[in-house]
């Protein structure tokens, strides 16, 4: 399962040029909460994913500009707290609730940053963003609220069509730069 976020990261390495680390970096922090995901180590997966989206925020706040965006946050905002709170809502571990609510403070300030940004390709960044987000809110609702039918195609989809996205526009963007 970690595989594709490796062989991504190793990609992204190849092509890295100044500047750049970030996503190769965001990719092996993704890898390793592939890896804790598979052995059923939660909180050590979630972590992993929540550095993965501190490294895509890094990546993403350098190109972000909030100037005339406030709608489009504030509606993110609106709509991924709504639902934070209705995952939130039915967790019943101390523990599992903190980290589902710093990781979805976390995934949102990434979604937050993609959508705001003005570089090359912003609309695919932020396409990326929230195909990532999709993949971790049908996680947590299969998890907390109810079963939902072919979830593990629907995230893996979603997951990976996500990372290939900011894998390749990380890679189109250095690429452009020679």
């Amino acid at each position: 399962m970690a595989l594709p976020a490796i062989v991504a990261a190793v990609f992204t390495l190849l092509h890295y040029r100044r500047g750049g680390i970030f996503i190769p970096l965001a990719l092996v922090a993704s890898a390793a909460g592939d890896l804790m995901g598979a052995q059923h180590i939660f909180i050590a997966q979630v972590a992993y994913f929540a550095l993965a989206h501190v490294f895509y925020i890094v990546d993403f706040s350098r190109a972000a500009s909030w100037r005339g965006r406030w709608a489009r946050l504030a509606a993110l905002a609106v709509v991924a707290g709504g639902y934070l709170w209705l995952i939130l809502s039915h967790i019943e571990s101390a523990a599992e609730m903190a980290a589902v609510g710093i990781y979805g403070v976390i995934i949102f300030l990434m979604a937050a940053c993609a959508v705001t940004q003005v570089r090359r390709h912003a609309v695919w960044y932020a396409v990326a963003a929230l195909l990532f987000v999709f993949s971790d809110g049908l996680i947590v609702f299969n998890k907390y609220v109810a079963a939902v039918p072919c979830e593990d195609v629907l995230v893996m989809v979603t997951y990976y069509a996500a990372q290939g996205m900011f894998a390749y526009l990380m890679i189109g963007r250095n690429m452009s730069r020679d």
